[in-house]
């Protein structure tokens, strides 16, 4: 073996541990790289075909029509379900509300309630601030 040789192989043999990390680390860099190109070609074009599949603006009418067929299309067993627990519950409203004048007449009973107490509340007040003053003019003269 010639003398290059020789010495190269020392050299490889005294630093194998920072030669194996070096190669290590050198492995795992060109891994990730790989996986970053291989991810940019699969998932640029990929995405922007999801990009250019959202529509930008979307009218009212189409996207009520789209809702509704997709409720219709996947949800139609359920919405069965909750039509029928509706008209239930408006056949119970409707058998408990009472006669529209009926509620008339209970609303301005209510707020005739109302006025008076405020009117009782607004006296009893006048009362006592009245009894407070004929007081207060009593203690005055007795002081002179």
């Amino acid at each position: 073996m010639s003398q290059a040789k020789v010495d190269k192989r020392k050299y490889e043999k005294k630093n194998r541990k920072k030669l194996e990390k070096q190669r290590k680390t050198r492995t795992a860099i060109k891994c990730i790289t790989a996986a970053l190109i291989i991810g940019a070609i699969i998932g640029v074009p990929i995405g922007i075909n999801i990009y250019r599949s959202i529509p930008k603006f979307v009218g009212d009418s189409s996207l009520q029509a789209y809702i509704g067929t997709y409720i219709e299309d996947n949800h139609s067993s359920e919405l069965a379900t909750v039509k029928a627990m509706e008209e239930a519950k408006n056949t119970e409203e409707e058998a408990t509300t009472e006669d529209p004048s009926v509620e008339a007449v209970k609303e301005v009973l209510d707020n005739a309630i109302e006025q008076s107490e405020a009117e009782n509340a607004e006296s009893e007040n006048t009362e006592s601030e009245d009894a407070e003053s004929e007081n207060a003019e009593s203690d005055n003269s007795d002081s002179e």
